[in-house]
């Protein structure tokens, strides 16, 4: 700490020694419509020196390390007059520009720009879904594991060699995580997606929660006058090997969406659906090697997929200078389905002792809704503004299951004292209220923002088990069954500081979060209350040393609290001889990162990062010799310390071939507190590749082909081996490049399994994760209106949607 605080004194002493002019502005239409990529140039006139860029999305342009003097600024964009004007520039300006159109008319021009699929800076990486061959067709999930650098293991997301993220859609974080997370990520078409954003260090005013950063998925939303959108047609099929499983081999999913934009005076409304139907394999492999035995279990399920999602909002221009809205995305979700796990049981010469084989039926249904109210008030040109955002999440998971497990010998007769059946039913619902303010205001010294945020979280759970006889007569279970309430509270300030002198720009803030949380078990009559104060300061501060050379340094403070699933105490059965519980004791880790780094013209990017973890928590799964009884639950009892170095290299060589490659070399050193969990330490290594290859000039006519390699890692406490997975895909534009058709093959190799060795209490164990993602999908979409664009914006519950199970 502090050598961060020396840092900031330095970064605040030499803005105090310097100074700098910055003009910024905008450039709109007659009707205040923001004209995207217009050209902007600015011409020193006693110097004759000349500048160039486009506007951004929302037709802003800035110069910076201006010196006093005269310049000429002009402005051209297709279809509009060439707009030219002398400034005399003395301090920092502001110029608010509209072009006329042209009087010439003009036969129908069709401008393409074509957008890098990856775009990465010091602060961000950004994946363009809609410039990204691989990923058209699929769901968000598939999208964000096409992103270099990020990896989905299972129901985890993580960046390489730093850790898990949380996941917000439009700047708020989805409040949910594992198994459901997953499926609400699939549950989104890749066709309602603009781009996916990485954020690397999130400054103060994002939430603290998630420790190696923020995965931010951007929805399409144009800002065009009139209609404008498109539709997309799916259809996937699995390749397994062995073709048929469960005595079918028609593995599939059938996807339908369509965005909707319409935008008149003062108006702009926006609504996205969503409708996915499939059958498909979900499973994972857990042996675990005791003394004398080896209990090799396969879980797969086998599910069938009903999903319906929509997207919906509206804004209002009050004035020129307040817009409010509302918005809503919701949905419902069923999975119908079984498990069924398959356990030999081997003894220590390798011949079959016996296999305990396992029937589970379940029918999970989720039904999610999700309502924003915004503000957006800006008090004057200089950039003064206020944003009011309130709230409301609801979440409500309900599911039945049968479950039967019995024993067979290897003549298979069945050990009838082995056998146990069981009926459940279990509830989730979940309520979530929050408000937040943020205000911004520049000054002569820096830009302030500064604001806060209030976090009412109501969570509700059971589980009702029934043992079941021979005759299906049902009989409550006490000691399996359990009804659970959390409550947490949160209060947020923080304040964040952005300043730009000569060529350095510094960012600093503070963030402080007080939560209270309670959890009470009604079965065991068991409350446990907690409350904390927490501060989490970030930082960045970089130097642009010449035009192709920048430099920047940055930290930053985060915590990563226990979903709410794993704070319930009660206990969910996987066979008759294992079962996962929550701990409601389980308290929140922290993470900080650290990261220095050099960008050559924007084309390299090399990285030097340090991250530690403190208090880290981990599904541990205990097995006992003595009883063959398997639990896992999680617990606080690692320190990681993860240093190493990260390359990413844009190339293009070639006006056919857009190419990005990427390379992370780490070494991670775990610290555990418990006596029957050693600590462990080792190297990691990733690579990856991205290619874009274009078959003609106009680029109607392209493949793609993306691989990447997992070396072996330390993996939290255990050991993980190598993994890899190619990816190809061919795209086709036609009828003026309204009509997209792709054809993409994903996992072409069925290698992006992980598998993780551990050993815990003496016992030898490894987890393996299916991961199906082989398959061959064929998507249509046709685009209409005008062309769109990506608006966001922030909303007020980032930090509470990231948590339930």
């Amino acid at each position: 700490m502090k050598f961060v605080s020396t840092l900031i004194l330095l970064a605040v002493l030499h803005s105090g020694l310097s100074a700098q002019i910055k003009l910024t502005g905008t450039v709109n239409d007659a009707s205040k419509h923001a004209l995207a990529y217009a050209g902007v140039s600015l011409l020193n006139i006693n110097e004759h020196k000349n500048q160039s860029l486009q506007t951004d999305e929302a037709g802003g342009f800035t110069f910076n390390y201006l010196h006093s003097g005269q310049y000429q600024l002009t402005v051209a964009f297709t279809g509009y007059e060439k707009y030219q004007c002398l400034l005399s520039i003395t301090k920092d300006t502001i110029v608010n520009i509209s072009l006329q159109a042209s009087s010439t008319q003009l036969n129908e021009v069709v401008v393409t720009a074509n957008k890098a699929t990856i775009e990465n800076n010091q602060e961000k990486l950004v994946y363009n879904v809609s410039a990204s061959i691989t990923a058209t067709g699929s769901d968000a999930l598939t999208a964000i594991s096409k992103v270099p650098g990020i990896k989905v293991n299972g129901d985890e997301i993580s960046i390489v060699g730093k850790g898990a993220v949380k996941v917000m859609v439009n700047d708020r974080i989805v409040q949910l995580a594992g198994t459901d997370l997953v499926r609400y990520l699939k549950s989104m078409s890749a066709n309602q997606v603009s781009k996916i954003e990485l954020i690397k260090n999130p400054s103060a005013n994002y939430d603290a929660d998630g420790n190696a950063g923020l995965i931010n998925i951007t929805t399409k939303h144009s800002g065009k006058q009139g209609f404008s959108g498109n539709v997309q047609l799916s259809d996937k099929q699995w390749l397994h090997n062995p073709a048929n499983v469960f005595g079918t081999s028609k593995y599939w999913l059938a996807s339908g969406s369509a965005n909707l934009n319409y935008n008149a005076g003062k108006w702009s409304a926006y609504s996205s659906v969503n409708i996915d139907h499939d059958h498909e394999l979900e499973g994972f492999e857990t042996d675990v090697f005791y003394p004398k035995q080896s209990w090799l279990q396969t879980d797969t399920g086998n599910y069938r997929l009903h999903n319906f999602n929509i997207v919906a909002g509206v804004d209002y221009k009050v004035s020129p200078k307040t817009t409010i809205g509302i918005s809503y995305l919701g949905g419902n979700n069923v999975y119908d389905g079984s498990d069924h796990v398959n356990n030999p049981i081997y003894n220590s010469n390798g011949g079959l002792d016996s296999t305990l084989i396992t029937y589970a039926t379940y029918h999970p249904v989720a039904i999610s809704n999700s309502g924003n109210a915004h503000a957006v008030i800006n008090f004057d040109t200089t950039g003064k503004k206020l944003t009011l955002n309130a709230d409301y999440f609801n979440y409500n998971r309900n599911d039945r299951s049968d479950f039967e497990s019995n024993s067979y010998l290897p003549g298979g007769q069945v050990i009838a004292e082995n056998n146990t059946r069981f009926f459940d039913t279990n509830k989730q619902l979940i309520k979530v209220y929050t408000f937040k303010a943020d205000a911004e205001i520049p000054t002569p010294f820096a830009k302030f923002s500064f604001g806060g945020k209030l976090s009412f979280i109501n969570n509700y759970s059971n589980a009702f088990y029934y043992d079941k006889d021979i005759n299906d007569k049902l009989t409550y279970n006490t000691n399996l069954s359990n009804e659970f309430r959390y409550i947490e509270n949160t209060q947020s300030l923080y304040i964040n500081l952005n300043k730009e002198k000569d060529k350095w720009k510094y960012q600093a803030g503070l963030r402080a979060e007080y939560t209270e949380t309670k959890g009470t078990s009604y079965t065991l009559n068991q409350t446990n209350t907690n409350k904390y104060l927490k501060l989490f300061p970030s930082t960045q501060i970089s130097y642009q040393a010449d035009t192709a050379n920048s430099f920047a340094f940055s930290f930053g403070r985060r915590i990563n609290r226990p979903t709410f699933w794993n704070l319930n105490p009660f206990k969910s059965l996987f066979t008759a001889y294992s079962y996962g519980e929550g701990n409601p004791f389980l308290q929140p880790e922290y993470n900080s990162n650290f990261e220095l780094s050099h960008t050559y013209k924007n084309m390299l990017t090399s990285a030097l990062f340090l991250n530690i973890t403190d208090n880290g928590f981990y599904n541990v799964t205990v097995a006992s010799a003595d009883t063959n009884l398997v639990y896992t639950i999680p617990l606080n009892f690692i320190k990681t310390y993860r240093v190493g170095i990260s390359e990413n290299l844009s190339l293009h060589l070639f006006p056919w071939l857009d190419n990005n490659n990427q390379f992370t070399f780490y070494h991670t050193d775990a610290h555990s507190n418990i006596p029957y969990i050693k600590s462990i330490n080792g190297y990691g290594a990733y690579v990856a590749t991205n290619n874009t290859m274009y078959f003609n000039a106009d680029k109607t006519f392209a493949a793609a082909v993306n691989f990447w390699y997992q070396f072996p890692e330390v993996d939290h406490i255990g050991r993980s081996d190598a993994y890899y997975k190619l990816d190809v895909g061919f795209t086709a534009l036609a009828m003026k490049k309204k009509l997209n058709i792709t054809l993409n093959l994903n996992d072409a190799f069925r290698s992006s399994a992980s598998a993780v060795s551990t050993t815990v209490n003496g016992i030898n164990g490894k987890f393996t994760n299916f991961q199906l993602n082989r398959f061959v999908q064929l998507g249509i979409s046709y685009r209409f209106g005008k062309e769109t664009s990506t608006e966001k914006r922030d909303t007020g519950n980032e930090d509470e949607r990231g948590r339930i199970h």
